[in-house]
């Protein structure tokens, strides 16, 4: 089973999130992140057999969560230099908090062979994946422009979610494992 921990996102950040992808709906070929898809990667699994799975449950069930609040700080896409291939929002705010959170997940996940992400963590949500160089510089260029008009209100995340990730033609499909709500400050 393929699976990933993530950060659910109130609704209304995500609509907001994916009103800015159709700004750059003409800008470059990317398939879009549908707005209820839309969340914070800590943990990414991949697949998993059943007994990892239940480590991993055990996991989200006990690790401990204190609120959290964020804004969205910059749009931006990874690789940072080069074509791109994924479009994020970057957040602002608790990052410590975060951080803390994902390096928690991430160390506890390992006794389960999930294997730690060798790039540092980013807190980011991903918008869209790039599916060709297409328009790329103007995609960069727009992203630097809108980054600069993004709205600072405050948020907090939603819950702590256990996900099992099933790829698809027309995109992944995301089903709720665990869900875990997070404290409101």
């Amino acid at each position: 089973m393929r699976c990933f921990v993530a950060l659910d996102l109130p609704p209304p950040v995500c609509i907001y999130l994916a009103g800015l992808a159709q700004l750059f709906q003409k800008k470059g070929n990317v398939k879009w992140v549908p707005a209820d898809q839309l969340h914070v990667t800590l943990v990414f699994a991949g697949d998993l057999e059943e007994e990892a799975v239940e480590g991993l449950r055990e996991e989200v069930r006990r690790v401990e969560l204190s609120p959290m609040s964020f804004t969205l700080a910059s749009l931006g896409h990874f690789p940072p230099r080069g074509e791109p291939r994924v479009v994020w929002a970057g957040l602002g705010g608790d990052l410590e908090a975060i951080t803390k959170l994902q390096e928690e997940l991430a160390g506890n996940a390992e006794r389960y062979g999930i294997e730690r992400e060798k790039r540092p963590f980013v807190p980011h949500v991903t918008l869209g994946r790039v599916k060709s160089a297409f328009g790329s510089l103007a995609l960069i260029g727009q992203l630097k422009t809108v980054g600069a008009t993004l709205r600072d209100k405050p948020f907090s995340p939603t819950a702590l979610m256990l996900y099992s990730s099933e790829l698809r033609p027309g995109g992944p499909i995301h089903t709720p494992m665990l869900r875990r709500s997070i404290p409101q400050a």
